[in-house]
């Protein structure tokens, strides 16, 4: 097997900082989870610096230590391995490096993925991690490219040695590198448990790169581009990130169109079914309200999907804008050897013709489906209203023709034993208890004015 040299892991893993919304306490509890991936002395030392004190100003990139690198272990002097913390806008940024300075083979990869796992303790990524592997031959010229290859794919099975097959989607060069990406685009959801609460979140699978350098020269250079990766991984994982909150977003919406819809036919059954009653119509009436706040959360569901396409939008811009200034960089500072990782702008045409395409649809599909639910709503309300009002109509006309019969005993009341004689005898046992009388006059007089109104009704 083929020895390598150097051997180095550079682990790019990126927390979110702070999302909208964000009070004082979650920004805390982010920073906690943030500070958890590092060693106590590392941890009083970043507390110490406060290099993020200007909290409300949203910085682009900031170095967290005024050392700018911190040893992994508090008794070395780094050179085995070292923390680089870093604050991009409103997320946090750490590349974690560990290295075997003498030659090796690449299994060895899977022992320096262990210190490094070892040091995080199992502490997630809430927005993604990037895996760098780098090294460089001792005779590369005496190496063909399919040598290579097989020392990458030996390499990146040495992390990942459950991997059946090591399938590259890309390669290129990079300052004389022969550089390849192996990426799981799978989306994986994940829970992460802050102090008090937890929060969901959905990160790319697998992101590997993997660097085989043809000298020691070349491979010292690769420290100056080390804030360029940070950037441009950052792009990255955010964006994957926040399609992935679109999908959490998009069964949200999906559930919330069913519930309304179904409650909506509910009480469609309900007057076709003829229950209109005043009771049962306000009854409807007050889900009718209620359904006001679903929509209002159906709607900034949807507000919400659109801020995290504007997201992605907006970091594309930003990966495409820093891979040219990786690319230019590299070509200006290194002229010697051959930059080309044009394969990485593969990303951006994932994020135009399926991320954005998706979401593009997905909002189509939600507005429509928010102008259906106030169209069905706006006619119940309307149905509701009307059944509402012929309820009212109908105790209106009842108190009129109960009214009539009250008015005309009103005015036989002092006489109305005698009316009652008139009307039957005077032997009548109803005449004895006038009150049995003026009800069935009441009573007469309503169901005949009843008719009557219904007649003249009927006529016009």
């Amino acid at each position: 097997m083929t020895d390598i040299i150097n051997p180095t892991i550079d682990l790019f893993l990126y927390d979110l900082r702070n999302s909208l919304g964000d009070d004082e306490t979650d920004i805390e509890q982010k920073r906690q989870y943030f500070y958890q991936k590092f060693h106590q002395t590392v941890q009083e030392k970043l507390k110490q610096d406060g290099q993020e004190n200007n909290q409300d100003i949203e910085v682009e990139y900031i170095h967290l230590l005024k050392s700018t690198y911190a040893p992994l272990d508090p008794n070395s002097s780094g050179e085995d391995g070292y923390y680089y913390p870093v604050r991009l806008g409103d997320s946090y940024g750490l590349l974690l490096e560990v290295a075997a300075p003498e030659k090796k083979t690449p299994e060895y990869f899977g022992e320096l993925k262990a210190k490094i796992q070892q040091k995080l303790g199992g502490n997630n990524a809430t927005l993604g991690q990037s895996w760098m592997l780098s090294t460089y031959l001792p005779n590369s010229s005496e190496i063909t490219p399919q040598e290579i290859e097989k020392i990458s794919q030996e390499s990146c099975k040495a992390i990942f040695p459950n991997a059946k097959e090591i399938e590259y989607e890309s390669k290129g060069e990079f300052i004389g590198a022969t550089i390849f990406e192996y990426s799981d685009k799978s989306l994986k959801q994940q829970i992460v448990k802050l102090t008090d609460k937890e929060i969901i979140t959905v990160v790319q699978n697998q992101h590997i790169i993997i660097a085989i350098y043809p000298d020691q020269a070349t491979f010292y250079k690769l420290s100056r581009f080390y804030a360029d990766w940070m950037r441009l991984f950052y792009y990255h994982h955010k964006i994957v990130w926040s399609y992935g909150q679109t999908r959490i977003l998009n069964n949200q919406i999906k559930d919330k169109f069913s519930q309304i819809q179904t409650t909506i036919k509910s009480i469609e059954a309900n007057l076709t079914k003829g229950n209109r009653k005043a009771n049962k119509l306000e009854e409807i009436s007050d889900i009718l309200s209620q359904f006001q706040i679903l929509i209002n959360q159906y709607t900034q569901n949807i507000n919400n999907l659109k801020f995290q396409q504007g997201t992605i939008e907006i970091n594309l811009s930003n990966y495409d804008k820093r891979l040219q200034t990786l690319q230019k960089k590299a070509r200006e500072k290194i002229t010697i050897n051959k930059t080309s990782i044009a394969f990485f702008e593969e990303f951006s045409k994932l994020v135009n013709e399926k991320y954005l395409f998706q979401i593009t649809r997905d909002l189509k599909n939600f507005d429509q489906g928010l102008q259906l639910l106030e169209g069905n709503i706006n006619a119940i309300r309307s149905q509701v209203e009307i059944e509402k009002a012929k309820s009212d109509r109908n105790f209106q006309e009842l108190i009129t023709v109960v009214g009539t019969g009250v008015t005309i005993v009103t005015i036989m009341d002092n006489d109305a034993k005698r009316q009652c004689e008139l009307i039957l005898s005077e032997k009548s046992f109803i005449c004895e208890n006038t009150l049995i009388f003026k009800l069935i006059v009441i009573l007469s007089t309503s169901i005949f004015v009843w008719f009557f109104r219904k007649y003249i009704s009927k006529r016009s």
